[in-house]
Formats: structure tokens, C-alpha cells, sequence
């Protein structure tokens, strides 16, 4: 029970801190647009001081708690792997969309999402302690959607504002529970990484979104015949 309530405590600073360091910025760009638009600042480093709000909380809580429970890497269990599931991703994406600026997406945007998935993934997911697989997802998926704060709130009436944010809590549940999957598979942060890019650039068009669906095939197979222990841990085993 003690140790529960403990986890708890720290999942609950996390959040606190992700939210904290998040919220200001999304208040500014949601609440007072004009003033944020005005700033001759790239987009993509302009959306960094909110996305790495769960990245920065994550590495505050691997300092404070210490990191010996951590189960995800970045690369997991196979840097090849990892690396061609990436490299496949970039290659459909230049094929099918060429018009879309993936030299920035898959350089800038991988530092993007790492703030957000070092948190969620890298860090929550590990901690929070629910055994049901499910229930886990949804409760990431709930703080996940939240942790948006004013992204999904800010137009139109009260209802649609709350049907959407329940909408989104389903669908941010539901992408949860894939990446655990995913993730407990291959113990590999850049497959949360890879899940949360292939998400957010589907919304951009339908050639991103078919240059994305050519990649499931290949992305399964990956999966399927992902080592289930690294070249380093088969050699000490021997």
C-alpha cells in the first residue's frame, strides 16, 4: 500500500510539473494568438516550450527517483530495428508526399515529439501502476488530452467544447494503448516516437496519411520480428 501511494506521489508531481511548464505556453498561443503569431520565430521551435512540458517533468523525476526502474530505451532492444523502422517512414513519406518539408519533419519534429513521448512513454507509462493494460491507456490517454489544456477549448459552445475533449480522451486512449503495446514489445521510446509523428503528419493531408498507411506493412513485420533481447544482453547471457 505504502508503495502505491508513493507511486502515486510521483506521478502526480510529474504531471503537475508537465503541466506547469506546458500551459503558459499553450494559454499564449490559444488565448492571446496574435501576439504568439507575431513572434519571427520557426513554428517547430516555436511548439518546443510546450511539448517538452512532459519531457522536462520526466528528466526532473529521473533526477529526483532515480531511473532504476526504467523498462523503455530509447532504441530498446534493436538499434537496427529502431533505425529501419525510422528510415522507412522517411523514405514513404518523400516518395508519396515529396511537397511535404520532411527534412524539417524528421529532424526537427523527432526533437518535437521526444519532448512529449520521454514524458508520456518514457516516463509515465513506467510509473503509473496499473496492472489492466486498458485501464492504464485510458488514464494516460485522460492526463495526456488534458495535459492540451487549451488546445480543444477555445471555440465554440461549452457542449461541443466537452464532446470534443471527450472525443479526443478516446482517441488519445486508444493510441495509448497501441504504443504500450508497441513499446512493451520492443522496450524502443523511438517506436512511441515513430506512432506519435505518423499520427500528428496523417492530420496534414491525405498524401501524408497514404504515405503513412504504406508504412503499416512494413511497421507489422518489424513488430512481429522484433528480437526480444539485444545483441549486449545475448552476449552476457552466453
Amino acid at each position: 500500500m505504502y508503495s502505491t501511494i508513493q507511486s502515486w506521489k510521483k506521478v502526480s508531481l510529474y504531471y503537475l510539473l508537465a503541466c506547469a511548464f506546458s500551459w503558459p505556453f499553450f494559454w499564449w498561443r490559444d488565448i492571446h494568438p496574435e501576439s504568439w503569431k507575431a513572434l519571427s520565430i520557426p513554428a517547430y521551435v516555436k511548439s518546443w516550450p510546450y511539448m517538452w512540458g512532459p519531457g522536462l517533468a520526466a528528466i526532473i523525476c529521473f533526477y529526483l527517483f532515480g531511473t532504476s526502474k526504467r523498462t523503455i530505451t530509447f532504441f530498446g532492444t534493436s538499434i537496427f530495428y529502431s533505425l529501419i523502422a525510422y528510415l522507412i517512414f522517411v523514405i514513404s513519406m518523400v516518395i508519396i508526399s515529396p511537397a511535404t518539408p520532411w527534412n524539417i519533419f524528421f529532424t526537427f519534429g523527432l526533437i518535437t515529439h521526444l519532448g512529449e513521448e520521454l514524458g508520456w512513454r518514457g516516463w509515465l507509462q513506467n510509473h503509473l501502476k496499473i496492472e489492466s493494460p486498458i485501464k492504464k491507456s485510458l488514464a494516460i490517454g485522460v492526463l495526456w488530452e488534458l495535459w492540451h489544456f487549451t488546445n480543444r477549448t477555445t471555440q465554440g459552445p461549452l457542449l461541443t467544447m466537452i464532446i470534443r475533449v471527450c472525443g479526443f480522451i478516446i482517441f488519445c486512449s486508444f493510441f495509448s494503448y497501441v504504443m504500450l503495446k508497441v513499446t512493451e514489445r520492443t522496450k524502443s521510446l523511438m517506436w512511441a516516437l515513430i506512432i506519435h509523428m505518423a499520427i500528428n503528419i496523417s492530420f496534414e493531408g491525405t498524401t501524408q496519411l497514404i504515405a503513412v498507411t504504406a508504412c503499416l506493412p512494413f511497421w507489422a513485420w518489424l513488430i512481429w520480428k522484433w528480437p526480444k533481447t539485444s545483441i549486449t544482453e545475448e552476449k552476457s547471457c552466453n
